[in-house]
């Protein structure tokens, strides 16, 4: 059955969107939640502070990332980011394909991948397209499955449901225990795996290491006591899980281009926009979490 859709696969366009032409300016302004009718694919253009939410897992805006969702899915996008997505069925039946469905919902470094913003700029069609414009936005599509897909078939850990389930279940413990001291055994215990294998299958669903996530979901609670409360910024970070000034100084700046002091200072004057500088989580800042050291 797969085999026989493969053959007669004629994607059909649905739409293209940009979100730059709604563009936040506040890192807690949501692009609203919705159900997934179609296919989508999403790249991400830039991000200043944000995270897109599938199925109830949270995966930060990092540049370069592309994201795939598929219908049904439960989707929210939050903060300040430019994505460029496109809607589609795999025909005008609106079949689904295993295959596609079993990819995790983000995937890969479009960079590493050899696709960039100008080629999603490519994705989108005029209203009533030329015959060649339709054919080749078939062709450009059917070209990002074949990619994606390949990609997919080479990872060697499938994650499915159960795999899913089993990070929502680390974000959970991240949830409630972020202010305390956390281990990588608490996490790979909470998802009810080997350390070592839950490593693995959470950079695989989140595209982040456990210790990336737990400092920037840290830093995320950090800057929201910062600019709800007038706390020092000293009881902030504590509150929020860290010990350590320094550290949480440089992973502050890291992430959102300014300090905490001038990140607070600026956003009380009004929302503007902070230097673009996120690039991801940086190893040099942040690290690799030994077997035993604490994230």
């Amino acid at each position: 059955m797969e085999q026989t859709l493969l053959q007669s696969l004629s994607p059909r366009f649905v739409g293209w969107h940009d979100s730059g032409a709604v563009l936040h300016t506040d890192s807690r302004q949501s692009y609203g939640r919705r159900v997934v009718e179609h296919y989508e694919i999403e790249y991400i253009v830039f991000s200043r502070s944000g995270c897109i939410v599938a199925n109830g897992i949270p995966v930060q805006t990092i540049p370069q990332s592309v994201f795939l969702r598929r219908p049904g899915m439960e989707v929210e996008g939050i903060g300040v980011y430019r994505s460029l997505f496109v809607e589609f069925d795999l025909n005008d039946g609106a079949d689904r394909l295993q295959a596609l469905d079993r990819l995790t919902p983000v995937l890969f470094n479009g960079e590493e991948l050899g696709l960039d913003e100008s080629f999603f700029l490519g994705l989108a069609l005029p209203v009533r397209p030329q015959p060649w414009q339709l054919l080749e936005w078939k062709a450009k599509l059917l070209h990002l499955l074949a990619v994606l897909l390949r990609q997919g078939e080479t990872s060697s850990e499938a994650t499915g449901q159960e795999g899913s389930a089993a990070v929502r279940r680390a974000l959970r413990y991240i949830r409630s225990h972020y202010a305390e001291p956390v281990t990588l055994d608490q996490l790979a215990g909470a998802a009810g795996y080997s350390r070592c294998y839950f490593c693995k299958l959470f950079k695989k669903v989140t595209q982040l290491t456990p210790l990336q996530y737990l400092v920037c979901y840290r830093l995320e609670q950090a800057k929201k006591q910062m600019l709800e409360s007038d706390e020092p910024l000293e009881a902030v970070m504590l509150e929020a899980g860290f010990h350590n000034y320094g550290y949480f100084w440089r992973a502050f700046r890291q992430i959102y281009g300014l300090s905490p002091q001038a990140f607070r200072q600026q956003m009380r004057q009004g929302p503007g926009q902070p230097p673009a500088r996120q690039r991801g989580i940086a190893e040099d800042v942040f690290g690799c979490a030994g077997p035993g050291d604490l994230v």
